[in-house]
């Protein structure tokens, strides 16, 4: 990484500690029992502007910037602690690096070299595989150091781990500038043919982390992207089909206010869709979006070099939550008494056995209304949105490596 002709004298890098975690690491003969220290990294600029950085999944914890009236607030969900951040239930992937593979595989199954690989399934309802899995980068205590006016952090992935094949040593680095602008450079070195597609699961709310829908909505968003990677609404992994924007509910070529047509999407659920960036012909980063809070006067406007990204407007949180105890959806439900097998006890007396007997239910998992995020928050579905520059989903079914 080059950081030649980087100028700190604007921008401000504190180190701190923001929590501690257990960890269970079953590939270690001796498991240290002292926990992790998770570190905070707090990046400040002349114009007011805030960035909280931990090690636990490279997460950006909040990013504080002023309104058009000079009110600061925080505009990406987080939470208070590592309560929060460790629960991977209500916190699948909020804010973290997205990783060793970003958004979805088909059937959790690919191949490489002729070698099949089986991934950890765990997106839609156990059938494909999403975001590196249970344990993906996101869910990793990060190594980290502060260089110039920019924070790096490092994680080594094990060969084999989720199911992918070769060690993965991926680098990121953070910088903020005195113009508000925030640079994540990812990069990744493996040790055998493998697939690494890395992107950043903030979300973002311009009004403010706690605003909600009803803000949500007012958002208008520009898409620098003319086609879309084509995937049924029954199934939300791409089909291998790329169509046109034109005419669709996916065409934000020209500004629109995002609340117009989140419901017209197929089924109703909102935008988890991968569109494509127009790159006509030229390399290196472009243009990818811009999104406008009108009340507050703040935007966002996203840059990268990659070919696709990611629009997603919170339609899945908060997640389903499978009920309490309950280790496998089967269980059993008593029916009543039912007639058993005659006996005949050792005094000689007949009689009959009466049996409890049983059917097989399924808990069904529940939809929570709300989970609890930084100062008392509640984020409901369709509080915000996440922009994910990536390269195409499930491209491993549609390109081979040989």
């Amino acid at each position: 990484m080059d950081f030649h002709g980087c100028n700190c004298k604007n921008v401000t890098i504190t180190e701190g500690i923001f929590g501690e975690i257990w960890t269970d690491n079953k590939d270690e003969i001796f498991i240290d029992p002292i926990p992790k220290t998770i570190k905070s990294y707090t990046l400040v600029n002349s114009n007011r502007m805030e960035v909280v950085l931990i090690t636990w999944g490279a997460t950006i914890v909040s990013l504080k910037c002023p309104d058009k009236y000079g009110h600061s607030a925080d505009v990406v969900l987080g939470f208070d602690d590592m309560t929060g951040y460790s629960n991977f239930i209500t916190n699948p992937f909020i804010g973290s690096i997205l990783g060793r593979c970003a958004n979805r595989i088909k059937d959790g199954h690919i191949t490489i070299r002729g070698k099949d690989y089986e991934l950890t399934k765990n997106d839609f309802n156990g059938k494909h595989h999403l975001h590196g899995g249970i344990n993906g980068f996101g869910r990793k205590v990060w190594d980290s150091y502060i260089t110039g006016c920019s924070v790096v952090m490092s994680y080594l992935s094990p060969d084999g781990e989720e199911g992918y094949p070769g060690a993965v040593l991926t680098t990121v680095r953070f910088k903020l500038t005195s113009d508000n602008k925030f640079d994540i450079c990812m990069r990744a070195t493996t040790s055998k043919p493998t697939i690494v597609n890395l992107s950043h699961g903030s979300m973002f709310n311009l009004a403010g982390h706690d605003a909600g829908e009803s803000e949500l909505r007012k958002h208008k968003i520009l898409l620098n992207c003319d086609r879309w990677t084509f995937a049924d609404y029954t199934d939300p992994v791409p089909t291998g089909a790329i169509r046109g924007v034109g005419g669709t509910v996916m065409d934000f070529r020209i500004p629109r206010i995002l609340g117009e047509y989140m419901n017209k999407v197929p089924p109703g659920e909102g935008y988890d869709h991968n569109l494509c960036v127009t790159k006509d012909g030229q390399s290196g980063t472009s243009f990818v979006a811009k999104i406008w809070h009108m009340k507050s006067g703040r935007a966002l406007e996203i840059y990268s070099d990659q070919r696709g990204v990611q629009l997603y407007t919170g339609g899945r949180l908060p997640p389903l939550i499978i009920p309490e105890f309950v280790s496998t959806y089967d269980l059993l439900d008593n029916i009543g008494e039912g007639e058993g097998e005659n006996y005949e006890s050792d005094d000689g007396e007949e009689g009959m056995e009466t049996t409890e007997r049983y059917k097989k239910v399924t808990a069904i998992p529940k939809k929570i209304k709300f989970f609890s995020g930084k100062h008392g928050a509640r984020y409901k579905k369709y509080c915000a949105f996440s922009i994910q520059p990536q390269n195409y989903p499930n491209a491993i079914h549609y390109v081979s490596i040989r």
